[in-house]
């Protein structure tokens, strides 16, 4: 039974080594997580809230029917909005979204640079820690990690940090706000669920490696603690 508790004590050493380590940082990264509401981390104070115009007072010369008529391929959405000053249509078609002028019929979609210096005009107040305006500029295909929404964006940055919003190019709407709170939660976050592919998995082998390592740790030290009260010595 000695030789067993030693060999037990032998493997709770070992094993706490890597999962004490993982333990402490488990959590670091958790008292960082519950610092700050998640909205913070979202970067809901820096979404700007853009005003359009009133659609109920803008004349629709195109209808939807002019619309259905003029798209080639299965409409599966439409939906009438008001987009800056202007009455457009949001079309849905093959899977591929459009933005439709409502005024003239002609695709508005990606929306141009001069659409999104206005959409920047409109954002307000600008909280303070968002920086100052650096740059914006059009993506069409592989974007930073940081963002998953839909292509084509217009990423508006801002310094210092590069605090980003990210405008859907074909609708106009913000799709995200990314900070450095943002991007320091992000990495945390994958360390936490131990994510060594950036695919944001929790059922990853080494996530699973890391729950078998504290458990073998927690039942070797049951075991330890066992042996030690038949041996009456728990805390000697």
């Amino acid at each position: 039974m000695a030789r067993m508790a030693r060999r037990v004590a032998r493997v709770h050493k070992t094993v706490g080594l890597v999962a004490g380590f993982l333990l402490l940082s488990w959590t670091a990264s958790g008292l960082f997580f519950s610092l700050y509401p998640i909205e913070t981390i979202r970067g809901d104070p820096w979404r700007p809230d853009i005003q359009h115009g009133n659609l109920s007072e803008m004349l629709v010369p195109v209808s939807a029917q002019d619309v259905l008529e003029q798209t080639e391929g299965s409409i599966a959405h439409i939906e009438l909005k008001a987009f800056l000053d202007d009455p457009v249509w949001m079309v849905e078609v093959d899977g591929a979204r459009k933005m439709i002028d409502a005024s003239s019929g002609d695709v508005r979609s990606p929306i141009s640079q001069d659409d999104v210096n206005a959409l920047i005009a409109r954002f307000g107040e600008k909280p303070d820690g968002l920086g100052s305006l650096s740059v914006s500029y059009l993506i069409h295909e592989n974007p930073l990690r940081e963002y998953a929404g839909p292509l084509p964006v217009w990423v508006i940055e801002y310094e210092p940090g590069k605090q980003r919003i990210y405008i859907d190019a074909t609708s106009g709407d913000v799709r995200a706000v990314r900070t450095t709170r943002w991007r320091i939660f992000d990495v945390l976050w994958r360390f936490h669920i131990l994510d060594v592919t950036g695919d944001d998995r929790f059922d990853s082998w080494w996530l699973k490696l890391a729950a078998f390592l504290g458990l073998t740790m927690v039942f070797s030290g049951l075991v330890l603690g066992v042996d030690r009260i038949r041996k009456g010595r728990l805390f000697s």
